[in-house]
């Protein structure tokens, strides 16, 4: 059996939230904020979602922001632009190959329907040439 806790209204989850943001320069964690409140991080999570969620999302793109391309050394910078060409151009060609598939499928089921009408007369297979000299 779990012990009754008894909760903070959102107004002080979200003041203890902006006490923490003031003191750090990083990011705050959704279990930082839970063991400044009390809390466990399940608890926050259950019931405080949207706030928890927020945390998340905004320690997520701080990150993202600090590990940007731009803060990459140049030649870094320059593979990383190099393979988005890449995978670019590998898409392109891999949509018109999906393309080409489509219309070969499309024409095999056109064919097989016309040759099941008879309107096709299917070629006889050669004799080959080559023969066993057994």
């Amino acid at each position: 059996m779990t012990r009754a806790v008894d909760l903070p209204s959102d107004e002080h989850v979200r003041g203890v939230l902006e006490q923490l943001r003031s003191r750090s320069t990083r990011p705050v964690t959704a279990r930082a904020l839970a063991e400044a409140l009390g809390l466990s991080n399940t608890t926050l999570w259950r019931r405080f979602p949207a706030i928890a969620q927020q945390v998340a999302d905004d320690r997520r793109v701080a990150l993202r922001a600090h590990h940007a391309v731009n803060d990459l050394p140049s030649a870094e910078a320059e593979v990383v632009e190099r393979l988005r060409r890449d995978l670019q151009r590998t898409h392109a060609e891999l949509e018109l190959a999906i393309a080409q598939i489509q219309r070969l499928a499309i024409e095999n089921r056109a064919l097989q329907a016309m040759s099941l009408e008879g309107s096709i007369t299917p070629l006889r297979r050669r004799k080959s040439v080559f023969r066993d000299t057994d």
